[in-house]
């Protein structure tokens, strides 16, 4: 019996707090290509990494140029998920967890009437938030969590799991991965436990150890924030024997702030288990091909390539 299931994308976007405070114009052109390739990819959600903006409260156009870009989303219908990261913090983290801003122009307010977003930590906060999804006739859940997600939000995330244990999983958070194709540990700059603000941050190697490997139906984690390197990405078996890949993207420091650079998910409902990735840029209207843009992630246990990857 033939599969008449159409392949479907996720769109994947990393830090933009540079293009917020010196190349706004990027910002609405990233957009506007989604959305006006939304159709042809079967797009079907779209997912940002965190440091929307670069300046925290200080900046308060910084949101509205990012809110002005958002808001095409909305328009053409697509779901969308925003994690927050360090620079979205009000105070950048330096005193505390404080997101007063990023919710008055990215909180729960937009997603009124929206079937797909099931709910968050706690009410009336956007940092901890989750959705749902049907695809193609299979249920898929995505979690987006704080910065440092600390124990008891990382508790949450995994009821969350377990009570959508038939759904197919995908977490996104501001720092998880590393630049070398490490989750984040003591040592490593920019870990969010260096952050004064971050009371309770757990990092990377933390959330996979207390959380993320006790999760059969985890399949992708998907991060930024570090800086220096643009792609890294592993993939390790869970406790229930199941691939998960993790990876990191960040194109902030490259040329005028990244150009709005975006990672797109791919998948067959029929090929499953596994997707591809590639990088498009939307600045130069081009696909591009370094080392580690375009990748083929197999999560059948048999055919799973086990791998720490560092592009060059």
């Amino acid at each position: 019996m033939a599969d008449n299931r159409r392949e479907f994308s996720i769109v994947i976007i990393p830090d933009t707090q540079i293009l917020a405070a010196k190349y706004p114009s990027i910002y609405p052109v990233k957009a506007q290509w989604i959305v006006d390739n939304a159709a042809d990819l079967n797009v079907q959600i779209i997912l940002h990494l965190g440091d929307v903006v670069d300046d925290g409260a200080d900046d308060e156009e910084q949101f509205r140029i990012a809110a002005q870009a958002f808001e095409k989303f909305d328009q053409a219908g697509i779901p969308f998920l925003a994690t927050p990261g360090n620079h979205d913090y009000d105070n950048q983290l330096k005193t505390d967890r404080s997101l007063t801003m990023f919710n008055r122009y990215f909180g729960t307010h937009r997603y009124a009437n929206r079937p797909w977003f099931k709910g968050t930590y706690e009410e009336g906060k956007i940092e901890n938030s989750y959705a749902v999804l049907e695809i193609e006739g299979e249920p898929y859940l995505f979690l987006s969590l704080e910065f440092g997600a600390r124990d008891e939000v990382l508790a949450w995330a995994d009821s969350l799991m377990e009570a959508h244990s038939s759904h197919k999983v995908i977490i996104i958070t501001h720092t998880y991965m590393y630049q070398h194709g490490e989750r984040t540990k003591p040592g490593d700059n920019h870990n969010p436990k260096l952050y004064k603000g971050a009371a309770g941050a757990n990092d990377g190697e933390d959330m996979w150890q207390k959380s993320f490997r006790k999760h059969g139906n985890l399949i992708a984690v998907f991060s930024g924030h570090h800086d220096r390197e643009l792609v890294s990405y592993r993939t390790d078996f869970g406790d229930c024997g199941n691939p998960v890949f993790q990876s990191f993207q960040n194109w902030q420091c490259t040329d005028n702030g990244g150009e709005g650079r975006i990672r797109i998910l791919k998948m067959k409902p029929s090929d499953f288990p596994s997707f591809s990735l590639d990088v498009y840029n939307p600045h130069t209207g081009s696909y591009e091909t370094n080392p580690g843009y375009s990748v083929e992630v197999p999560l059948k246990r048999e055919d799973a390539v086990l791998n720490i990857r560092h592009p060059r």
